[in-house]
């Protein structure tokens, strides 16, 4: 494995039983420090770099944090290990709710473990983190994605459209209430219908909200 300077030879076991009780213990900068002479020797290893990044994070290292995350997912995947990665995805969000790849790379994880349910979920708990105007790219591409998972949600479908309407996509909110009208069993609901009334402003379209079954 080489030599560390200073002329330290290279302990992996040594260095991670160090670590963890130095984590155990809350000195996070040695654990951090010791950890990062392991990755000094091996820099690619997932198993390290998903000890090292909750501790980054948590020092208010976040672009370090963020690599090692990342390095550990990629390093899991490339292992064969998709539940330790999506188990990894699952600890970054918790860190950086807002980061809407992250919530993205979650649901694909799930829909490769046939869980479209959980994909959804996670698209939609996403979305919910990226509520600033910002942020509102990142909301829009996670509602679609998830529309395209649920079409007969009723509230992702609500909820896109609006946001479709305040990014100046009327049209697109319109057709997608449309369809959705379209597809649905039944009257809509009111909330549909008023999202249908919000959208196109029009008499047909406030008697649909008054009277959800004669909506248009």
């Amino acid at each position: 494995m080489g030599i560390l300077r200073r002329g330290h030879s290279y302990d992996r076991r040594k260095l991670l039983s160090q670590a963890s009780k130095a984590r155990a213990r809350g000195r996070l900068k040695k654990a951090i420090r010791l950890y990062r002479r392991i990755l000094a020797v091996e820099p690619e290893d997932p198993e390290v770099h998903r000890k090292v990044a909750p501790l980054l994070a948590r020092s208010r290292q976040r672009e370090a944090a963020l690599t090692s995350f990342s390095q550990a997912v990629s390093g899991l995947m490339r292992r064969g290990f998709e539940d330790r990665a999506l188990g990894v995805c699952r600890e970054t969000v918790q860190y950086f709710p807002h980061r809407a790849d992250v919530w993205e790379a979650i649901a694909q994880l799930e829909l490769k473990r046939s869980r479209t349910s959980d994909a959804v979920k996670a698209l939609c708990e996403g979305r919910g983190h990226c509520s600033r105007r910002s942020q509102r790219g990142d909301a829009l591409r996670l509602l679609r994605r998830a529309h395209e998972l649920a079409p007969d949600d009723a509230d992702i479908a609500v909820d896109l459209a609006r946001l479709l309407r305040r990014s100046g996509a009327r049209l697109e909110a319109r057709r997608l209430l449309a369809g959705f009208a379209a597809r649905a069993k039944g009257p809509p609901s009111r909330r549909v219908a008023w999202a249908r009334l919000c959208v196109d402003p029009t008499p047909a379209r406030l008697l649909g909200w008054l009277r959800p079954g004669r909506s248009g």
